[in-house]
């Protein structure tokens, strides 16, 4: 899927669906399995990094890894600052979990 469907698909997502922000409510989310996906940013610090897909592994819980930064997945999510996790609770009128993959 190309870059610009995957933002669209996070702006929906946003806009329309029930979304958090930031590592440490995803690796409690990760830990209840209450949430239905991540999207982590690609410069997010490789040991929180690490730390979010083992626990998205545990819960089996689909990862989408963003290719820009976490400026740029801030600016998308209408945010005035940097972003390194999106926390998908509802996905709303996106279709951003058929892009999620499980965490191998």
């Amino acid at each position: 899927m190309a870059e610009i469907d995957l933002d669209r698909s996070i702006s929906v997502v946003v806009r329309t669906g029930k979304t958090a922000f930031g590592i440490r409510t995803a690796i409690k989310s990760a830990k209840i399995r209450r949430a239905k996906a991540f999207i982590i940013a690609e410069n997010t610090p490789t040991q929180t990094k690490e730390d979010l897909l083992r626990y998205a592994r545990l819960s089996d819980i689909p990862v989408i890894i963003y290719p820009k930064s976490s400026l740029d997945l801030g600016i998308i999510c209408g945010r005035p600052h940097l972003v390194s996790v999106v926390t998908i609770y509802d996905a709303g009128d996106s279709d951003i979990l058929s892009i999620a993959k499980p965490v191998a």
